[in-house]
């Protein structure tokens, strides 16, 4: 039985693919400390882009439906366009120096 199971894990390990941040042209996208890096993950999670801005998921969510973090339906789910975070805080700043 370990046979079988064993010939099952070296079939998956062969078609599995390994994707590499950076192989394909991934942007760069700013981490959580500001640093520029390869992310494949273009596409968050409401709650994740919360997180991301250590804001709440409610006012996170205010800021999506007032188009102020742009955003993208698919199915059922709301992802919030990661780079549009960048966008979003560099917006804040332009405001508090002008304002």
């Amino acid at each position: 039985m370990s046979t079988n199971h064993s010939a099952n894990t070296e079939a998956t390990d062969r078609t599995r693919t390994i994707h590499h941040p950076g192989e394909f042209g991934d942007p760069l996208v700013p981490d959580e400390g500001g640093t520029m890096n390869r992310n494949p993950q273009l596409l968050l999670s409401v709650e994740e882009a919360a997180d991301v801005l250590r804001l709440g998921r409610t006012r996170t969510y205010e800021l999506v439906m007032t188009k102020k973090i742009q955003s993208v339906k698919v199915g059922r789910r709301r992802l919030v366009v990661r780079s549009s975070l960048l966008d979003f805080v560099q917006t804040l700043l332009l405001e508090q120096e002008c304002g």
